[in-house]
């Protein structure tokens, strides 16, 4: 398919969801790509991934310390995970280059 024709395409389909919002038909808004998705399941992984260690910094009760461990731990296998696989649908060609966030 040529260029053209994908951006005349392009065209159409956002023409036929403003017009679907006008006559009532569903949201404006586009279902975020499977790229965006990811990069905020990873974005919220690091997020929490620091929490985990900010809070076995600051545990207090022997009781918590297995639970902080435990929170760490687990919160590091998550974004490892989420990570590894954006690095295989990359490579995959699934996603676009990543953009450096730092």
């Amino acid at each position: 398919m040529e260029k053209q024709d994908k951006q005349r395409l392009a065209r159409i389909g956002r023409l036929q969801r403003v017009t679907n919002w006008l006559r009532g038909r569903g949201p404006l808004e586009e279902e975020p790509s499977d790229f965006e998705k990811l990069r905020q399941e990873i974005e919220a992984a690091r997020k929490e991934w620091a929490i985990a260690q900010q809070h076995i910094d600051h545990v207090c009760e022997p009781e918590l310390i297995d639970h902080a461990i435990y929170y760490l731990e687990a919160a590091e296998r998550k974004y490892g995970y989420l990570l590894r696989e954006a690095k295989k649908r990359y490579k995959a060609q699934e996603l676009p280059s990543p953009e450096p966030s730092l």
